[in-house]
């Protein structure tokens, strides 16, 4: 008789514990990036449980992207900017009032 050895893994969504060698195996699925979800099914049926799904419309998954929070970086470093520029703008009338009555002053 052959004595497998049991592999248990973590769902990386959920965090249930997954057994996913043996004739007994849990259902489950990987994805591209190797990553395993749990997934409940039964024919004919929609699924109880499939967390890759649920992986794949949470907004998690956006806000993880390197792209979209270089993205979001960039944005925000463009608004600061915007911000600066209005306020010196906006300070312009006020520092030409002052340079005016310090020149003012001087030729009393």
């Amino acid at each position: 008789m052959r004595h497998i050895k049991l592999r248990v893994r973590e769902c990386d969504w959920c965090g249930k514990d997954i057994q996913v060698n043996s004739k007994n195996a849990d259902p489950f699925v990987i994805n591209a990036e190797r990553k395993i979800f749990c997934k409940v099914h039964y024919k004919g049926f929609e699924p109880d449980r499939d967390c890759m799904q649920d992986y794949l419309n949470h907004d998690r998954r956006i806000e993880d992207d390197k792209i979209s929070r270089q993205e979001k970086l960039k944005e925000e470093k463009e608004k600061k900017e915007e911000e600066e520029k209005e306020k010196k703008i906006a300070a312009i009338p006020r520092v030409l009032a002052k340079a005016e009555t310090l020149k003012n002053e001087k030729t009393i």
